[in-house]
């Protein structure tokens, strides 16, 4: 990889790009899994190594001083030393070759540990909710010298460097578990920001103000929790492509010679790795060894945009019957005209005369429920009655559409 085929302000200046640089030397992007599973450890040890250090200055001010805004602070930056651990086991294990019981490896590792921190940002979150309430309630005078305040607007400081650096490498990789700890750590220097206000007010003599502070600190973690969890159970559930991805895929598949439409696209991701599986349909007239080629050739293409492995199924269509293109047309309004369908695949039609039989495949949109296919069946099949008088046998086949149109 040149350097000429690097993103824009990758590898990036400063602290991070000495960092980067002396981790992955003269690799650019895109980076492959041994060098995401490096970026990830790093980041994870330097989060470690510099929350750790926080932890201890916040705990020592916060115990002289007495203030639980600075002790939940503290805590708060504790979290963050056992959440990059986490990052880090979770790069190394999600390397693991793959076995017999994980065919596919165990790329979702990553999205587990950012699950992990997730559950733990929220239970953290309610704990502070606990504490700050109680010092509400009763209220305590804190004395706050001027050198504390600036020690700790000092570790703001230090924490927004650490958000970036994470932010840095999370693009970098496309990693969940990373963006997850920038969100953490940039959750930080917000609640940071409260105990600077919360001590600052105690110098004014505003006591309860502390115990607020503590309020919105455990509010800024426990909407960083309930987002990292939905960005990370939403893959793990199976999350559906990216109208951005559908559209690579099926203009990478249709750019093959003898592909006459792409659909049934699905796709599963493993981490860095996934599998794609798609139909491509193709003219009937040809021998089997052709289809085989072009099955191919779109495996291959759809690979070099995507990545990953891709499987391709071959569906033959025959274009050259004679009420092939009015079915087409008939088809094609009844799908427009219907709100629970966005597409047709797979259409066939047979036979002469008053013995034409036609069958199709129509997809239905997200939300669709399956209760509801006897009913759309019934509905296409009327409407191909209505187009096509000479049709005697019709066979719809209702399908579940796997991603947005």
């Amino acid at each position: 990889m040149t350097q000429s085929d690097n993103k824009p302000g990758w590898p990036p200046h400063g602290l991070t790009g000495w960092l980067v640089r002396w981790t992955l030397p003269g690799q650019g992007l895109p980076l492959d899994a041994n060098g995401r599973m490096r970026v990830g450890v790093l980041q994870g040890s330097v989060s470690m190594a510099v929350n750790l250090g926080l932890f201890l200055v916040k705990a020592v001010l916060g115990l002289l001083l007495g203030s639980l805004a600075l002790l939940a602070d503290a805590v708060h930056s504790l979290s963050d030393v056992g959440s990059s651990l986490i990052v880090v086991l979770g790069f190394i294990w999600a390397r693991k070759p793959r076995d017999s019981r994980h065919p596919f490896g165990h790329g979702r590792v990553e999205l587990v540990t950012a699950l992990v921190l997730a559950v733990l940002l929220i239970v953290l979150a309610v704990e502070f909710f606990r504490m700050g309430i109680s010092r509400v309630i009763d209220p305590r005078v804190i004395e706050v010298p001027w050198w504390v305040i600036v020690t700790v607007v000092a570790t703001m400081g230090v924490k927004q460097w650490i958000a970036i650096f994470a932010h840095r490498l999370a693009v970098a990789t496309g990693s969940t578990a990373l963006k997850a700890d920038y969100w953490h750590h940039l959750a930080d220097v917000l609640s940071t920001g409260l105990v600077v206000l919360a001590l600052l007010a105690s110098r004014w003599g505003w006591a309860a103000v502390d115990g607020w502070a503590a309020l919105g600190v455990g509010g800024f973690i426990l909407y960083t929790g309930f987002t990292t969890a939905r960005h990370a159970i939403d893959p793990l559930l199976g999350e559906a492509p990216s109208r951005a991805e559908v559209t690579r895929i099926q203009q990478a598949g249709a750019a093959v010679s003898g592909v006459r439409g792409v659909h049934d696209l699905i796709m599963h991701k493993y981490g860095v790795d996934q599998v794609i599986s798609l139909h491509i349909e193709v003219d009937a007239d040809r021998s089997a060894l052709e289809l085989h080629d072009i099955a191919e050739q779109v495996e291959q293409a759809v690979e070099q945009a995507m990545g990953g492995k891709a499987i391709v199924h071959v569906d033959p269509i025959d274009r050259t019957h004679p009420q092939y293109e009015e079915a087409a047309g008939v088809m094609a309004a009844a799908v427009a005209n219907h709100t629970q369908l966005t597409g047709y695949h797979d259409l066939r039609v047979q036979g002469s005369g008053d013995r034409l039989s036609l069958s199709v495949d129509v997809v239905t949109a997200m939300g669709t429920l399956e209760s509801d296919y006897p009913v759309i069946e019934r509905n296409v099949e009327e409407r191909i009655r209505a187009g096509l008088k000479r049709v005697k046998h019709i066979e719809v086949t209702v399908e579940t559409g796997y991603h947005e149109v």
